[in-house]
């Protein structure tokens, strides 16, 4: 006996996933909970509870909710491990870094990314940023990572808690921080560099961080009131920038409990 009953077919998936998008529980939760969620799309037929809660939580927050099918939530991951549900955000306005450096006390340390186009490094930059509670974490328009799906799910959706701002360029986001008083203070070995562990922090400082293949750029560092690296093991080139903004990050923030 033949059987002609159709199988359906998966639909083909797009080569990337749309920007505005987090899925998975835990982003998808934090999306909820920050007010960034625009929608919430779930597998119809789900038996997850923590995916029904979400359902739930955002039915209650009047947020649009949709059930699908398996396939389409595989579709609009590109097959990322959704857990079943994702939501579609609203857009992410950049705060403004006149007013965070007015807003900020005699103590306030505020990220600078150079060149860190590892979506995966930002997403733990950005979840070091809420953890220490820092000011902003400042990304360039240009030659950056952008606040992508695998940003938001690297990092279990944290990377919507931290303040972010956007200037044209970190030469003009620098010229800012110095006149609200801020010090910056470069990633950088080299002449005239001084060890992370004894170096006196400043209040307001801006730490600028580079990739790990390039280091902060020339320019920047001229525009550097000074330069600190981490005490190294000489076997040890160097450390994954988002350790080291951690480990720098926690340095400052010893020294400046609150």
């Amino acid at each position: 006996m033949v059987n002609n009953r159709r199988v359906p077919r998966p639909r083909p998936k797009p080569n990337a996933t749309p920007d505005d998008l987090a899925f998975g529980i835990n982003a998808c939760a934090m999306a909820l909970e920050t007010g960034y969620a625009r929608s919430l799309l779930y597998f119809a037929d789900t038996k997850n509870e923590r995916v029904l809660e979400l359902v739930e939580r955002a039915n209650l927050a009047g947020v649009a909710v949709q059930p699908v099918d398996i396939f389409r939530l595989d579709q609009l991951t590109a097959e990322g491990v959704h857990q079943g549900v994702l939501v579609r955000l609203k857009a992410m306005e950049p705060v403004d870094l006149r007013q965070v450096t007015r807003d900020a006390g005699k103590s306030s340390l505020i990220i600078i990314l150079d060149r860190v186009t590892d979506p995966q490094n930002l997403g733990a930059v950005l979840r070091t940023a809420v953890a220490v509670g820092v000011s902003a974490v400042v990304l360039p328009l240009r030659r950056g990572a952008l606040l992508t799906p695998g940003v938001h799910r690297a990092r279990a959706g944290l990377s919507l808690g931290a303040p972010v701002a956007a200037p044209p360029n970190l030469a003009m986001a620098i010229k800012t921080l110095k006149e609200a008083n801020f010090w910056v203070v470069a990633a950088a070995t080299g002449e005239g560099s001084q060890s992370a562990t004894s170096f006196d922090w400043p209040g307001r400082t801006a730490l600028v961080m580079g990739s790990e293949g390039e280091g902060v750029g020339q320019l920047l560092l001229k525009e550097s009131d000074f330069s600190v690296a981490l005490p190294m093991d000489p076997r040890v080139e160097s450390l994954n920038v988002a350790v080291a903004t951690g480990a720098l990050a926690y340095l400052w923030r010893r020294q400046w409990p609150s």
